[in-house]
């Protein structure tokens, strides 16, 4: 299949943004995924990374779109893969130039490093509200009566429904539970913080599940030939997840990583602590948490609003087995997936 131009040069415009807006996202104390105390946020050779990371950003762009433009290839996942891979590569170079300057300037000499914590997310910790899974059960239930009712016999869109409907859940669990991120110092006003971003991920993880299964559905409609397969009705298929994608970017904008952005519910002023988080157990920029003396499975990635695994537990490697189980079955058609047509 050959896209459009106007998709294609669309596509790379939005890979561009996403990567380009990822600094101004991150967390003043973690530019490029490297840990800075709070009195260095404004050091000229962050300045200086973050206008050669922009400029590196603008520069693949429009060599990109150079390359659909002129019909050098037509192969926008090539391109799309080269730009990734371009801009990662600007990202890791950024995220080399501060922790050498950190390293050479002895950023934290002087320093007092603290870790702070909020013992109330055990005793009344944020739960998912998991009324809001509902849709997503009702879609499935809904689906698979009609499947039934039309004595259907291609019912993998329901299998889907239904493996969403299980297995959203575990994550939003794990989230829930994940180590909080609390700074030392402001613990009490990002603690606030912290419990409003991980209510807003919760809430979106769950409404996500019931916006897959209302696409599933029709998608099911179509692979029955119960409607046609018409632009018109494959656009309101997908409306539910581009409502979905767009309301996480929404989120993204207005929290910031890890709800740094958020307004704390009190006033409260700076101590004389500086956040404890050791470089050494961090990889691949700030996106890979190892360290084998922490207890904790999930941590939020120092660069994205995400969670990671960290590959020091030992349950880590379990999932990411069954991640890699589930991929090699689905390869070899051991398990189906939806496909229009049958």
């Amino acid at each position: 299949m050959i896209w459009p131009v106007w998709l294609r040069l669309a596509l790379i415009a939005f890979i561009a943004a996403a990567f380009g807006s990822a600094p101004a996202l991150a967390r003043p104390t973690l530019p490029f995924g490297v840990r800075i105390p709070a009195g260095r946020t404004g050091e000229a050779v962050i300045t200086l990374v973050r206008r050669r990371y922009n400029r590196g950003i603008a520069a693949g762009a429009v060599v990109a779109c150079a390359v659909v433009l002129t019909g050098w290839t037509t192969r926008i996942d090539l391109v799309i893969a080269g730009l990734v891979v371009a801009y990662s590569l600007f990202g890791s170079l950024a995220h080399r130039s501060i922790a050498t300057a950190k390293r050479d300037g002895d950023w934290y000499a002087g320093t007092r490093q603290a870790v702070a914590t909020d013992t109330s997310l055990r005793s009344d910790p944020v739960r998912p509200q998991w009324i809001l899974l509902a849709p997503a059960v009702a879609l499935a239930v809904v689906t698979a009566v009609i499947g039934l009712v039309k004595s259907m016999a291609n019912f993998s869109t329901v299998l889907a429904q239904v493996l969403l409907v299980v297995l959203v859940p575990l994550p939003a669990i794990a989230i829930s539970r994940a180590r909080p991120e609390i700074d030392a110092a402001r613990p009490s006003g990002s603690a606030s913080r912290y419990r409003e971003y991980l209510h807003g991920v919760l809430s979106l993880l769950l409404v996500s599940a019931g916006c897959a299964n209302a696409t599933l559905l029709v998608v099911s409609l179509q692979l029955w030939g119960l409607v046609e397969t018409t632009v018109p009705v494959t656009i309101v298929a997908y409306l539910p997840l581009l409502a979905a994608f767009i309301a996480w970017i929404g989120f993204s904008v207005r929290s910031g990583d890890a709800g740094h952005r958020l307004s704390p519910t009190a006033d409260e002023p700076e101590n004389r602590y500086e956040q404890r988080d050791d470089d050494r157990h961090w990889y691949a920029a700030g996106m890979v948490y190892l360290n084998r003396n922490d207890p904790a499975l999930l941590v939020h990635r120092r660069v994205g609003t995400y969670w990671t695994l960290n590959l020091g537990h030992p349950i880590a490697w379990l999932v990411l087995a069954a991640v890699a189980v589930a991929g090699v079955l689905a390869g070899f058609g051991v398990v189906n997936l939806p496909i229009k047509g049958g």
